[in-house]
């Protein structure tokens, strides 16, 4: 009795070990997938390429006139408006060529006077004359121009933007001409400028449209517009220079950001649209799809992917007769094998 008890204990804790029994599916079972109709649909297809963010235009702005620089109000990175001073000379010497042209003109205009009194009376000579009128008008220009010497001693902002680089310092001696700012405008839009490959440019024309992407604001898209593509590769980089013309929608940017450029060409090409998950085996630019034949039966067909947008892929190659493409249930089949087709 005492046996008989002991062995229904080692019954009751003995661990029941199930690890190396497999499971498997009735070996009858038909595959289920689900398809869609091959249809020929217009595509426009993007083309991807990097891109550098800039200023609608970069100007060099310079003093009319060299002399000592007397005060600068801005520095690099600072945005500025239309008609802000950024920077003058010190205008001593420059006020004093003012004045001097001044006098002069006004002593010219007096010795015209009384000239043209003493022709009256017979007393002055008609070339007597002519050398007043000369001198006073020879006045007159030099005084514009020491006018003119004076407003451009000033340098204003033309219009809105930001400072990319100064170039001098309080105190400096400049030339005449010599670049004092890199200044770049940005109060109507911002230009990115972006290289593509020989295949993909001669699909851009100005007035595609784009999207741009930065790792500065991820998950924002910016529109643009091709504004222009260039006719010559970059013979350091061998790529098509285009531009594209961008808003800023009242983001913080700055001139160099790295840009990623999506331009959609208006030219469309056929193409059939599939999902993503009805493409097996891809490597590169080539993959291949299940087709349902009127049996019931699949058979894989080789295509070539043209591009992937989200969880559509445009495909080409897929031979005439075809109809019926696997779109759920493809990584599972094998050639030939029976499915079920489930609406």
């Amino acid at each position: 009795m005492k046996l008989i008890k002991f062995l229904f204990f080692l019954l009751l804790i003995s661990p029941v070990d199930c690890r190396n029994v497999e499971v498997r599916a009735p070996s009858g079972e038909i595959s289920r997938v689900r398809v869609i109709t091959v249809k020929l649909e217009a595509v426009a297809l993007p083309v991807h390429s990097g891109g550098i963010l800039a200023t609608a235009e970069d100007i060099r702005l310079s003093f009319k006139t060299g002399g000592v620089v007397g005060k600068i109000n801005v520095n690099e990175g600072d945005k500025v408006k239309e008609g802000q001073v950024l920077a003058s000379l010190d205008l001593a010497e420059i006020s004093a060529n003012v004045s001097l042209a001044a006098n002069l003109y006004e002593k010219a205009r007096r010795d015209l006077a009384r000239v043209k009194n003493l022709y009256a009376d017979t007393v002055a000579t008609l070339e007597q004359l002519q050398n007043a009128t000369t001198a006073l008008n020879v006045a007159r220009s030099n005084l514009e121009i020491a006018e003119f010497n004076l407003a451009h001693s000033t340098i204003k902002a033309p219009d809105e933007g930001v400072i990319l680089r100064q170039l001098v310092r309080t105190n400096e001696m400049v030339a005449s001409g010599y670049p004092v700012f890199l200044f770049g405008t940005s109060g109507k839009f911002w230009k990115v400028r972006s290289g593509f490959s020989d295949r993909d440019v001669v699909k851009i024309y100005p007035g595609d449209s784009a999207v741009v992407r930065f790792d500065a604001w991820p998950g924002v898209d910016f529109r643009a517009t091709v504004d222009r593509v260039s006719g010559i590769s970059n013979p350091m980089t061998g790529t098509y220079e285009i531009e594209l013309i961008m808003e800023g929608k009242g983001y913080r940017l700055a001139s160099g950001f790295v840009a990623s450029v999506d331009v959609f060409p208006a030219s469309e090409q056929n193409m059939v649209l599939l999902p993503v998950s009805a493409i097996v085996d891809a490597a590169g630019n080539k993959g291949s799809i299940w087709s349902v034949s009127d049996s019931g039966t699949v058979f894989k067909i080789e295509t070539q992917i043209e591009t992937i947008s989200g969880q559509m892929v445009a495909v080409k190659g897929i031979p005439g007769g075809i109809s019926r493409i696997v779109s759920e249930g493809a990584a599972y089949l094998r050639e030939g094998e029976k499915v079920l087709i489930v609406e």
